[in-house]
């Protein structure tokens, strides 16, 4: 599934008209289309039950975003349904096809008012705004502001739903973002695909639940190679995780399902690498080991489940990596200056596949540099080259290999992501809200899963174990991140169902097997 920003959308609507003759007015005729049929499916019930309280009321803009608000009441008066239309701004001022939608509106005597003039508050069921659309950046300006107050207020002592069109007014299509004055709906239809300011904080937060409604046309071919910048935003959901996953051949043994090791611990951290490990045991993984300072080590061999081993690591130059089909790097390793001479070491010796995560990443101290333009782009460069490697931080780990803070890196979320990883040739899985995988070659999937009691210490441990496993497993590292996130943030939504937190990243890591029959069976 496509994430499609502000760039992509807009790019669709001049694409489809032009390439496929497919005009702009059938393509609002059926996003109308969808709305009405989102608010009959969800909302239905109340309007049949009392049409007297059972109203629609479209708050709609003077452009596309409002015409498409219109055709949604026609529709839906179609079947009967109450509607009135609120208007906001000036009519003359109004786009073409909104200009044909209010001269059919109004021939069919629908009710249209401006919208300080509407007053039966009392009879609205549901208000649908359509006042700014993808095209939205920057702050809300009178008087949208004064309109969505005015709506908040309402809605506070009449109860209503609020529904959104394709985007709430004030939220970024791209990044987000949102304006001071956005309020918090219940619904968004957006239509063709999601909306990536959809799947980003704040925008996931006020935008409720999201339905997706058909264009009617295959709009994906506006995407092609010949689009003027990188199409390749995805969604990560169940359907392309299961394309990901292989079942295993019968004759499956150790030896063919991958040989892990996993080098970190420290006298303060024990449990990190032993949470790494059990996941990648429990991941699937051939044969797990554990390199942990040769002082802890026999306190990790009490505590880990016996399918593991446990080395020591009695001097830098002492594990032979040749063995392994994956090495991972930094689970509890500590902060050290012998910890950072070891990293240093391990990427020097380097023949195979590499996780880099917590202290592994700390160690490695700043690697790039952001720059910021006079039209507020960005671009990033960097100091390192890594060669087969996934890197896993946390938006603080993040904020220290590019210099820069968690809050610029939150309104640059995505493009600082594709940057790195194209910038490093590493996948990098960047954990945040939501996580982001983003490839080499500039592909970026944002996790549609995962819930808020992952937040607890040891589940980016467990992460880079199952992520480990994979690649051991004989997936490259692009599939490995796709699967690892996937599976890793699905456990944790099951067993959400029966408990919003409270339950660890062992609990999460043993529950990973339920998952993969899930995906297998697809």
């Amino acid at each position: 599934m496509y994430s499609l920003t502000r760039e992509a959308s807009q790019h669709i609507d001049a694409y489809l008209p032009r390439h496929l003759h497919v005009p702009l007015e059938l393509l609002m005729e059926n996003a109308g289309r969808g709305i009405a049929d989102a608010l009959v499916d969800v909302e239905g019930n109340r309007f049949h039950e009392d049409p007297f309280t059972g109203m629609v009321l479209f708050v709609c803009g003077v452009g596309n975003n409002g015409a498409d608000g219109l055709v949604a009441a026609r529709h839906l008066m179609e079947q009967g349904i109450p509607v009135s239309i609120a208007l906001v701004g000036d009519e003359s001022h109004g786009s073409e096809l909104f200009n044909k939608q209010l001269t059919m509106v109004q021939a069919m005597q629908i009710d249209i008012v401006p919208f300080e003039s509407f007053n039966d508050w009392s009879r609205v069921h549901v208000v649908v705004e359509g006042l700014m659309g993808t095209g939205f950046q920057g702050e809300l300006r009178e008087p949208v502001i004064s309109v969505l107050h005015d709506i908040d207020v309402e809605r506070n002592q009449h109860g209503f739903s609020l529904w959104a069109i394709d985007v709430p007014a004030g939220v970024d299509a791209t990044t987000g973002q949102a304006s001071d004055y956005t309020l918090f709906y219940d619904t968004t239809v957006t239509f063709g695909s999601i909306k990536e300011g959809l799947l980003l904080y704040p925008g996931k937060s006020l935008a409720g639940t999201v339905i997706i409604a058909p264009l009617g046309v295959p709009w994906e071919l506006a995407l092609g190679s010949e689009a003027p910048f990188n199409t390749s935003h995805y969604v990560l959901y169940d359907r392309l995780a299961s394309l990901e996953l292989s079942d295993r051949m019968p004759q499956s043994h150790k030896g063919v399902n991958g040989n892990v090791l996993i080098i970190g611990g420290s006298t303060s951290m024990i449990g990190a690498p032993i949470m790494s490990g059990e996941a990648a045991v429990q991941s699937g993984a051939g044969k797990v080991s554990l390199a942990v300072p040769q002082n802890v080590q026999s306190i990790v061999q009490s505590k880990c489940i016996p399918e593991i081993m446990v080395l020591p690591i009695e001097e830098k130059n002492s594990i032979n990596l040749e063995t392994y089909d994956v090495v991972a790097i930094g689970p509890g390793l500590g902060r050290t200056a012998e910890s950072k001479e070891l990293v240093n070491t391990i990427l020097e010796q380097q023949v195979g596949h590499m996780v880099i995560d917590a202290d592994g990443l700390y160690a490695l101290g700043t690697i790039g540099h952001v720059y910021t333009h006079d039209d507020k782009s960005i671009t990033y460069e960097a100091d390192m080259l890594f060669k087969d490697c996934i890197m896993t931080p946390h938006l603080g780990e993040f904020s220290r290999l590019i210099d820069k803070s968690i809050s610029y890196i939150e309104k640059h979320y995505v493009e600082l992501a594709i940057q790195f990883a194209t910038a490093h040739n590493v996948v990098l899985v960047l954990k945040g809200i939501p996580s982001l995988i983003a490839f080499p070659t500039g592909e970026i999937y944002i996790n549609g899963q995962g819930n808020s009691g992952m937040g607890t210490g040891g589940m980016g441990d467990s992460l880079t174990g199952i992520i480990t496993s994979f690649v051991a497993q004989g997936y490259s590292l692009q599939s490995s991140a796709l699967l690892g996130v996937y599976v890793h943030s699905r456990s944790a939504d099951i067993l959400c169902e029966e408990k919003p937190w409270g339950y660890t990243p062992s609990d999460v890591s043993r529950n990973v097997g339920v998952v993969l029959q899930e995906l297998l069976k697809g």
